[in-house]
C-alpha cells in the first residue's frame, strides 16, 4: 500500500496523507482518524505513522510470572521505571530456549522498544545487542551487557558455617532442573568446609514449587537417608518439605533443620518461621534501572554490579 493509493482511498491529497501521519495541526481530528483507520484496515499504519511514543519502553524478560521473587521482581521494576516516565512490557521463556531466542529476537529486530531488562537468562552472543541490555542474575556472554549479579554464595556459606558450629555435617539439597545455581553454590560450599558431598543428601526433583518439596522430601524418608538439615533451592519448595516432615511424623526444628531462599514474605509467619535468603529484590531491581536509565542517557555504566544477599537466620533453623 503506497501513500497515493493511501491518499486515493481517502478522497484525499498524497500531501494531506503525509501530514496526517507526521501529526501535523494543518489536518483536522477529523480526517487524521479517517486516514488512520484506512491505513490500519489495510496494515500500513505503522509503515507511515512517524509520532514517537513520548515515553521510553522496555521489555522485561523473565522465565515464568509464577513464582514470587519473578513477580516481584516485576512489580518493582515497573514501578522504578515509572518514575523515568517508562512504560514496560513483559514476556516469559517458560524456561524454553527456544523461547528465549524467539523473543531476544522479536526484541532486537521487530519492535520499538529502547531497552532490554533479562531475569536469569543464560544466553551467548558474539555480537553486541544493538538494545540497551541489563540481566539481572544471568549468565551472559556479550560485553555490551550490563550484568546485575546476586552472590548467594556468601548467606549459603554463613548457613553452613552456622550448622557445622552445632555440630550438623549431614547437610542435604533440595532442588529441582531449574534450579541449578542454587546447588553449585552449596556444593562449592559443602566441598569446602566439610570435604565431601553424601550423593543420598541430595534430591533434584522435574517437579516445582511445593509439590516438588514435597516430593524431594518423601524421596529421602523412602530411601532412609535423612539429613540433619536441608538446604531448599526456593522457598516454595522448602514449604512442600516441612508439609512432608510433619506427615513423617517429625518435628522442625527439632528432628529436621530447614531452610529456603528467596525470602518470601509468608516466610517469617509460618509455624515455625522459615529460615532463608534475603536476595535484596529491592536494590537489585534499582542497580537494574539505574543500570538501564544510564545507559538509555549516554552515560558510562559500570560493566557488573554485584549484590550480595542475606542469610535470614529463623526458628526453623534454631538447634540447640
Amino acid at each position: 500500500m503506497t501513500m497515493s493509493k493511501l491518499a486515493s482511498l481517502a478522497h484525499v491529497s498524497v500531501s494531506t496523507v503525509s501530514k496526517a501521519f507526521s501529526m501535523s495541526p494543518e489536518v483536522n481530528a477529523e480526517t487524521r482518524e479517517m486516514i488512520f483507520d484506512i491505513a490500519k484496515k489495510y496494515g500500513c499504519f505503522k509503515k507511515y505513522y512517524t509520532e514517537k511514543y513520548p515515553k521510553f519502553v522496555i521489555a522485561v524478560i523473565c522465565p515464568e510470572f509464577r513464582s514470587r521473587y519473578y513477580s516481584a521482581c516485576l512489580s518493582l521494576l515497573q514501578k522504578k521505571l515509572a518514575i523515568y516516565n517508562c512504560d514496560v512490557c513483559v514476556a516469559a521463556t517458560e524456561f524454553s530456549i527456544q523461547n528465549k531466542e524467539s523473543l531476544l529476537n522479536y526484541y532486537e529486530k521487530f519492535t520499538d522498544v529502547d531497552g532490554l531488562i533479562m531475569i536469569d537468562f543464560w544466553y551467548e552472543s558474539k555480537e553486541d545487542f544493538t538494545l540497551p541490555v541489563v540481566a539481572i542474575s544471568s549468565s551472559v556472554i556479550n560485553k555490551s551487557c550490563v550484568q546485575i549479579r546476586r552472590d548467594i554464595s556468601t548467606p549459603v556459606r554463613k548457613a553452613i558455617e552456622y550448622l557445622i558450629s552445632k555440630n550438623v555435617t549431614d547437610i542435604g539439597y533440595i532442588g529441582e532442573t531449574h534450579t541449578y545455581g542454587a546447588y553449585r553454590a552449596f556444593e562449592e560450599v559443602v566441598l569446602e568446609k566439610l570435604g565431601k558431598i553424601d550423593p543420598d543428601y541430595i534430591k533434584i526433583v522435574n517437579k516445582r514449587f511445593e509439590e516438588g518439596g514435597y516430593l524431594a522430601m518423601q524421596s529421602m524418608f523412602d530411601s532412609k537417608h535423612v539429613p540433619r538439615a536441608i538446604l531448599c533451592a526456593y522457598d516454595n519448595m522448602a514449604i512442600g518439605a516441612m508439609k512432608c516432615i510433619r506427615e513423617n511424623g517429625l518435628s522442625i526444628p527439632d528432628d529436621i533443620a530447614i531452610m529456603g531462599a528467596n525470602d518470601i514474605p509468608e516466610a517469617e509467619f509460618f509455624n515455625p518461621p522459615l529460615s532463608s535468603i534475603d536476595p535484596h529484590t529491592d536494590e537489585i531491581c534499582t542497580a537494574a534501572v539505574e543500570a538501564m536509565i544510564g545507559k538509555l542517557s549516554g552515560k558510562e555504566v559500570k560493566s557488573e554490579i554485584e549484590i550480595v544477599q542475606t542469610l535470614r537466620l529463623r526458628k526453623s533453623m534454631e538447634i540447640k
